[in-house]
């Protein structure tokens, strides 16, 4: 009889303990509680960036194709590969009979050129205007034909190829586009002014002239129609990349550049960003000797111009490899978060735990600007020097409970405890 009244006395006292425990600790339990959290930080804010590395060619600003239609035309090459020109210098001597028609078809680049000038001032005058505003990303393109009909109805081919294009970046910074829009103006410019000077000279000695500083990079002696090929003395950084980098590549991206030939690291901005997939090149042969990737589309790769901010001093010769990182996201005095800590997180908007004044946690929206690393850096979110917590049962209670945390602990530095003397560790303990 005893031994049943015990056995049903530990039951319903182990059914009452068991019950309160739930009213008491369960998830819709009204009664407050406290809760032990062990992750927490003082949020700070400072700068963020990501960068993207890559390798990358010196390759020239320019290149500079001069044609001579008529192979009787052409008397004698007065340069060879790898010299360097000036411009206005002689590259050729043409046959004083057979000159009209090179004559026909200076005239006629002449005509293209006038109208290419006009165009790039035009967009430059635009681009300026839109700067002055800043009223929103303009973007403004032109670029020559290979070919132009005459009065007669003659189709004539130009001497020198001239592509115009202005490439202004989204973010609203207009000096890239600018600046590109005056060095293209300022190449039509002196091309034209070669070109009225090969059409004033003497047609008793008729010659073909460099319309640009640089060196004579190719001559094509046999096939018709002859020519010559000049690199601009003003260098660029020539890089590729793929088909999910390119997106995050912007114009004016800041660049780091660092490489044989360069003192320390010199500081440059992307000036252009191809949309189309680069064409078959030695530039492009080589740049996948360098940087060799395995990629399922073997036509994205667009090709990427980094120009230094200013002249670099150093004498680097064309096809230097450098290595570039390009800073494609940047956000200054921002918080970030470990991304971790965030839930109902969909990459972009989440949530997170603060701690009010009241020592209680407080759910707070937040924005993602981009992620670096294990942390997401906040483009919304809380302020710098918020306690920010992390602890996974805070999603379930239906109030927000009391939380409690261990005091913050710092590791002594080595260094210190060492110089430290042991009478200061002696006073320490017996004060303790």
């Amino acid at each position: 009889m005893n031994k049943f009244f015990f056995v049903g006395l530990s039951v319903a006292v182990v059914a009452f303990l068991t019950a309160n425990a739930l009213l008491l600790f369960g998830e819709k339990s009204i009664l407050p509680k406290s809760v032990y959290v062990s992750d927490y930080e003082q949020s700070y804010a400072r700068t963020y960036d990501t960068e993207l590395f890559k390798e990358a060619l010196t390759a020239p600003q320019g290149i500079v194709e001069i044609y001579v239609q008529d192979h009787e035309a052409l008397e004698q090459w007065t340069v060879s590969e790898g010299d360097r020109v000036t411009a206005g210098s002689e590259l050729a001597l043409l046959n004083e009979a057979e000159t009209e028609e090179q004559r026909a078809a200076w005239e006629t680049q002449k005509t293209a050129l006038e109208g290419q000038q006009t165009e790039v001032r035009s967009s430059l005058a635009t681009l300026q205007q839109a700067k002055n505003a800043q009223s929103g990303p303009v973007s403004q393109d032109a670029s020559n034909n290979s070919e132009v009909t005459n009065e007669d109805g003659e189709t004539i081919e130009f001497d020198v190829n001239v592509s115009v294009g202005v490439a202004v970046p989204q973010d609203g910074s207009y000096a890239a586009g600018i600046a590109q829009a005056e060095q293209q103006l300022a190449s039509i410019e002196s091309q034209l002014a070669v070109l009225n000077a090969q059409l004033s000279q003497s047609l008793s000695n008729p010659s073909v002239i460099s319309p640009v500083d640089g060196t004579v990079s190719k001559i094509n002696r046999d096939t018709a129609p002859l020519s010559i090929e000049i690199y601009s003395d003003e260098k660029v950084f020539l890089s590729y990349v793929l088909e999910d980098e390119w997106p995050l590549v912007q114009v004016a991206d800041a660049v780091k550049i660092q490489g044989e030939g360069i003192d320390g690291i010199a500081t440059g901005t992307v000036q252009s960003v191809s949309e189309v997939p680069a064409e078959k090149s030695k530039w492009l042969e080589a740049y996948h000797q360098l940087d060799p990737k395995k990629q399922n589309n073997p036509l994205a790769y667009y090709e990427i111009r980094v120009v230094a901010d200013t002249p670099i001093e150093e004498v680097m010769p064309f096809g230097t490899n450098v290595n570039t990182s390009i800073t494609v996201e940047k956000a200054e005095n921002a918080v970030a978060l470990p991304t971790a800590w965030l839930f109902d997180y969909d990459g972009v908007d989440g949530k997170t735990h603060v701690l009010n004044i009241n020592g209680r946690p407080q759910t707070l929206p937040v924005t993602t600007d981009f992620e670096d690393g294990a942390k997401a850096v906040l483009s919304k979110g809380p302020e710098a020097g918020t306690v920010i917590i992390h602890e996974d049962k805070l999603e379930t209670f239906v109030s927000p409970p009391k939380v409690f945390m261990p005091f913050p602990g710092r590791q002594p530095n080595f260094e210190d405890a060492k110089n430290t003397s042991w009478r200061a560790y002696v006073e320490y303990v017996l004060a303790r």
